[in-house]
């Protein structure tokens, strides 16, 4: 490049005209198309558009304000305007403007192209040297910028910047086509840079929240780089990241797709730990049920008991027979947990302990639901208990609700409860077998009223820290959870009832009860009886105004048993311990509506949430099995009943050996409550699914 003179301030203030004349058919024009500017041969014009030739066989009709520039030269065919584009081509990739850019860079003002280039080549530059030197700016506007028809050189502090974001940009193609090669081989960075960390992010997202993440488009468009023509892109992201350990293949993503914390923050663990607990006996209006030989029952492992049973037998006033003093005490966690609170708060959010197969996550934490609130043996806590006599046939004679004191003698895992209960010399054997006797009393009675006792079996799936999968099947109708159940039920009823006789605010429980006699005499008893039953039930209804609960043959429900682990037994509890201290409420119609409608859309969630971990984790177990079993050269075979099989869709069934439905192609011949044979050939644990097909 030469100066051959110096450059003044005239120059930079007085722009050149960008053409000599009106256009003329034939004229060579450089105008703005959709890829940047461009070269082409008016054709001919009106008062507002031009038409232009781009190329042999293309045609555009452009506004005026979309040509660039003028040349001067006129052609007759394509090839000369060819001819030009090669050589302006040429120049722009030669052109080199930083020393003009140096010398001007400190002054004011603007330059047409003109100038700029007059003063780049030092004498009157050709159409070619023209055209090539618009073709650099458009494409390169590191130094000088567009400002109307003319052009402004940056300042050294804004081409400064600029460099360095080109040099990340061309560090950051470096990385992430470094990062595609990688992954493409099944293979992490040994210390991936921020970049290539940003962009693993990315396909994180993808995997969790699919198109509704933020940044989806990067993500697929990166993905594409290195799993071209995913037909799944969700699906490919997550192979990838397993594949290389970014993502466990096991991590349950539901957690974080549904936002549902995990650990406590540092303010509710120290308000936690912070807790004094005063004694419970020294708190006025709480009654003394130390002398009650309670005892709390739970699945083996439980460290967050919040109910416990007593009983008393004695004889009836007038010799009839035996009454029976029933104790159902639930820890007064509302006494430890206050309203308001971090502690309140933070269950008020979570809602429900969570109970996935691999982890417990605590609605409270452990330092109060495993201890401070809990009714562990040997401790008196506080507890609100429904006492409540009854007679041999599982009528309640009269019942109380109290403020107290209890002390648990024992915490039992249900079958430890079932063997006390056939072993005369089992610790607490008599207290045990009467609460057992007498909830099967009141079970009749639900019965009689219309309850429809659905006690399907349950999977227990347990996960050890280095993946070992545990299975086993609960039967609901064992004699230890049963009767539990039974008094939870007696003891949420007779709560529902006192609210109601109160006027207390509280969410009752209501549901329809269906007419299922067809079904109960058509269908012997087993899965299928369940499934049809279940079917035609109607969902049970939250409401502030009581109803009968026909699904479990109560006039009234609600659910305040177990305030350590759902956050609107909390609530109610509060209610109704705030009701017997005080004999005023403590919360609305309208707040308990809120918790009310809040908890059943969040339980719900995660209740689907633990069933899709249940499902991931026996899908798992299962294939394990397969190939273990296809390693010895035998079948993976299931006996399973048919629940349905329409025609239009796969066949409905239940593993005979696990309280889980698969769905199959069945033949037409496959009728409900039969048993077929099935085949695992497959798992798909992205979208936990068992493949089974009927065994030949």
């Amino acid at each position: 490049m030469m100066f051959g003179r110096s450059i003044s301030s005239d120059i930079l203030r007085s722009p050149a005209p960008a053409s000599g004349g009106p256009m003329n058919p034939g004229d060579i024009l450089v105008v703005q198309l959709s890829g940047g500017p461009g070269l082409g041969r008016c054709v001919d014009m009106d008062t507002q558009r031009v038409r232009i030739a781009i190329g042999r066989n293309r045609e555009a009709r452009l506004p005026f304000a979309r040509v660039l520039l003028e040349t001067g030269l006129s052609a007759s065919s394509h090839d000369e305007v060819e001819a030009l584009t090669q050589e302006a081509e040429a120049v722009a990739a030669r052109v080199d403007l930083e020393e003009l850019w140096d010398i001007v860079c400190d002054d004011e003002g603007t330059m047409s192209l003109s100038d700029v280039a007059e003063l780049y080549w030092s004498t009157a530059p050709t159409p070619g040297q023209i055209v090539g030197l618009l073709l650099h700016l458009s494409r390169d506007d590191l130094r000088f910028a567009k400002e109307g028809a003319e052009y402004a050189a940056r300042s050294r502090e804004e081409v400064a910047e600029m460099l360095a974001r080109r040099l990340r940009r061309e560090r950051n193609r470096i990385e992430g086509e470094e990062l595609a090669s990688e992954l493409g081989s099944g293979k992490m960075p040994d210390e991936p840079s921020a970049h290539q960390t940003n962009l693993l992010e990315q396909l994180r997202g993808l995997v969790l929240y699919g198109d509704d993440y933020t940044r989806a488009g990067a993500a697929k468009k990166f993905l594409q780089s290195f799993a071209p023509g995913a037909r799944d892109p969700r699906r490919a992201a997550y192979v990838a990241l397993t594949t290389v350990g970014f993502i466990d293949e096991d991590e349950c993503l539901d957690l974080e797709r549904a936002s549902i914390p995990v650990e406590f923050d540092d303010a509710v663990v120290a308000e936690a730990n912070a807790l004094v607990i005063a004694p419970p006996l020294e708190t006025p209006g709480r009654r003394d049920l130390t002398h009650l030989e309670v005892v709390t029952i739970d699945d083996k492992g439980t460290r967050d008991r919040d109910d416990g049973l007593s009983i008393e037998v004695t004889e009836a006033d007038d010799g009839s027979g035996d009454v029976y003093k029933v104790g159902i005490h639930i820890t007064d966690a509302g006494s430890v947990v206050e309203r308001e609170s971090a502690l309140d708060v933070e269950a008020d959010r979570r809602m429900s302990t969570l109970y996935l197969p691999e982890r417990t996550i605590s609605m409270l934490p452990p330092s109060v639901s495993a201890d401070k609130g809990s009714l562990n043996p040997g401790l008196q806590r506080a507890a609100l208990s429904v006492l409540a006599r009854l007679d041999s046939e599982g009528k309640v004679l009269d019942w109380e609700v109290a403020s107290s004191v209890v002390e648990s003698r024992a915490a039992l895992p249900y079958e430890e409860v079932d063997a006390a209960l056939t072993d005369p010399d089992a610790p607490m054997h008599e207290s045990l077998t009467a609460l057992e006797a007498l909830s099967r009393a009141l079970r009749a009675q639900r019965e009689s009223a219309g309850a429809l006792n659905l006690e399907r079996d349950e999977l227990s799936i347990k996960v050890s820290p280095d993946g070992d999968i545990s299975v086993r099947v609960v039967a609901r109708a064992a004699p230890a959870r049963s009767m539990v159940a039974e008094y939870m039920i007696l003891c949420n009823s007779l709560l529902a009832d006192y609210c109601k006789q109160n006027k207390l605010p509280a969410p009752y429980r209501s549901q329809k009860a269906p007419d299922v006699r067809d079904v109960i005499a058509q269908t012997p008893e087993g899965p299928l009886r369940w499934y049809t039953i279940v079917r035609k039930m109607a969902p049970a209804t939250i409401n502030t105004e009581p109803g009968a609960h026909g699904g479990l043959g109560v006039p009234a429900y609600i659910q305040a048993s177990s305030p350590l682990r759902r956050y609107p037994d909390l609530v109610v509890q509060r209610q109704i311990s705030h009701f017997l201290g005080t004999g005023e409420h403590l919360y609305d119609d309208e707040a308990i509506a809120s918790v009310a409608q809040r908890a059943d859309v969040q339980i719900r969630e995660l209740g689907r949430l633990e069933e899709q971990r249940r499902t991931y984790w026996l899908l798992k177990y299962l294939d394990r099995q397969r190939r273990e079993l296809e390693e010895m050269g035998e079948e993976s075979l299931f006996d399973a009943m048919v629940l349905e099989n329409a025609q239009s869709r796969s066949g409905s069934l239940e593993l005979n050996d696990y309280p889980f439905r698969v769905r199959a192609a069945l033949p037409s011949t496959a009728a409900p409550g039969e048993t077929v044979t099935l085949r695992l050939h497959g798992v798909d644990l992205w979208r936990r699914v068992g493949q089974f097909v009927v065994a030949q």
